[in-house]
């Protein structure tokens, strides 16, 4: 096990790794990532409270492509669509993305693989984290069941206000029918 993967053990975790000796020493990382390091991921959310637990492993698949399978679990909190309140969201998403150097290989990357593309000395792993968790976001957050202390309402939002009718233009025409 390689110096890097024994410290990820302990629950730190790389912002960024070179991807060939990864790939080449099968290389394993687990920790977590504060919410308010992934920007992105902030734009859908509440606040940037939690953390994202994530684990990752690099290898190959039988045809030899350099992969990066990784697995992330986050608490966020988002905006309700029904009350507006915010709401506890549980992201979990498993990925598993193929390596490559240039849009060239991008392009010949088997279908099954998105491709993530790395220098060759340097794969910044955060970025590649914060996609995989944006696309396991829900398209609409909600409570079950909003209550009513979730529904909160001024005194002016429940009083009715009066209002005089518009004017309507074919008044005119229902006064003739009445001739």
């Amino acid at each position: 096990m390689s110096t890097i993967a024994r410290i990820m053990n302990q629950g730190l975790f790389p912002v960024r790794v070179d991807p060939l000796k990864s790939v080449e020493q099968e290389a394993e990382f687990s920790g977590s990532i504060a919410v308010s390091k992934l920007g992105r991921l902030q734009d859908f959310l509440q606040d940037d409270s939690g953390e994202a637990q994530v684990e990752i492993q690099f290898g190959h698949d039988e045809q030899g492509t350099a992969l990066l399978r990784g697995k992330c679990h986050a608490h966020v909190r988002m905006t309700c669509q029904r009350c507006m309140n915010p709401v506890e969201v549980a992201l979990a998403t498993d990925f598993e993305v193929g390596i490559v150097f240039s849009d060239e290989q991008a392009k010949h990357l088997d279908k099954q693989y998105e491709p993530v593309i790395a220098d060759a000395e340097s794969l910044e792993l955060l970025p590649v984290i914060e996609d995989e968790l944006i696309l396991s976001l829900p398209m609409y957050a909600y409570h079950e069941q909003c209550g009513d202390h979730d529904l909160v309402q001024t005194e002016e939002e429940t009083t009715p206000v009066e209002t005089e009718a518009p004017n309507n233009p074919f008044s005119v025409l229902e006064q003739l029918k009445k001739k």
